[in-house]
């Protein structure tokens, strides 16, 4: 028996060494499929549409030795998210830049999460709202919050995006986009309009600018920084945002850092009625 023993464990042994190996084996030949595969969809186009199956596949699951910057959005127009269109399109302008750019490789890749296609990523994150920016590093572990973008901090454009990504992944590229000549042409033709219609009616222009029309010029500037315009224009606020899975509209933001187009609006509204409301008396005249 004690002769027999000495073989066995040898076998057992070399068995184990032998299954460990084959693990390790299929397990980087599994991780190259799937970078070969991601690669060749992100060649195709810069975000890649993933469904359930995907989604699990490809960022739930290891072996991952590449990280994926994924958008959950809700693009049809059933769920009536304005700001879904914006946000894709500053998305697909950060992807295309970062693809045609020097930095690209199949350590990074974009992915969006459609909830008509795949359902099961709502579930999956427990997601509320639309749209929604994640980082999913290579190496899993504690979750960071800094791994879901803020959004209501710092607007949606490809410029911000770009910034996220190299502060998660450590990746740098520069969002470049086509020029716009039709903005350009448009600018021109206005100012070379007001141009002329200043010089041909000097009196009228003169009769205009008045002290009254002054006034009420600076009063709606006022009223149009008062109600955040401005804040609207530099983060590319949403006129609303709607619950993909209600479909509830909602106009008035719940974060005390964030606000809606529409919600500056009724501001803007309440300040005139003030105004209306409420004029102060008048003040005696003094000989």
């Amino acid at each position: 028996m004690a002769r027999l023993l000495f073989p066995i464990l040898a076998l057992t042994f070399m068995v184990g060494m032998c299954c460990a190996v084959s693990s390790k084996k299929d397990r980087k030949e599994v991780l190259a499929e799937k970078v070969s595969q991601l690669t060749k969809w992100a060649q195709k186009r810069p975000v890649i549409k993933l469904n359930n199956d995907q989604f699990k596949e490809y960022l739930r699951t290891q072996p991952r030795n590449y990280s994926i910057i994924m958008m959950a959005t809700a693009l049809s127009s059933k769920h009536k998210c304005s700001i879904c269109k914006q946000a894709a399109d500053e998305f697909y302008a950060a992807a295309s830049s970062y693809q045609n750019s020097d930095a690209a490789s199949n350590a990074l890749f974009f992915a969006m999460a459609d909830y008509d296609s795949a359902p099961g990523v709502f579930q999956t994150l427990q997601l509320q709202t639309v749209p929604v920016f994640y980082h999913f590093p290579a190496k899993t572990g504690k979750k960071n919050r800094l791994d879901q973008y803020d959004m209501g901090r710092f607007g949606f454009s490809g410029e911000s995006l770009a910034k996220w990504v190299l502060e998660r992944t450590g990746v740098q590229f520069k969002v470049v986009r086509p020029p716009n000549y039709m903005a350009l042409l448009g600018g021109l033709l206005g100012v070379t309009v007001v141009l002329v219609i200043v010089y041909f009616k000097r009196k009228s222009v003169e009769q205009l600018v008045s002290r009254h029309n002054c006034a009420v010029f600076s009063l709606f500037i006022i009223l149009l920084m008062l109600s955040g315009q401005m804040w609207n224009q530099i983060r590319g606020a949403p006129m609303a945002q709607t619950d993909p899975n209600t479909g509830k509209v909602s106009y008035i933001s719940g974060s005390g850092q964030f606000q809606f187009i529409a919600e500056s609006y009724i501001i803007m509204g309440m300040c005139i009625l003030h105004l209306l409301l409420c004029q102060p008396p008048h003040s005696p005249v003094v000989d």
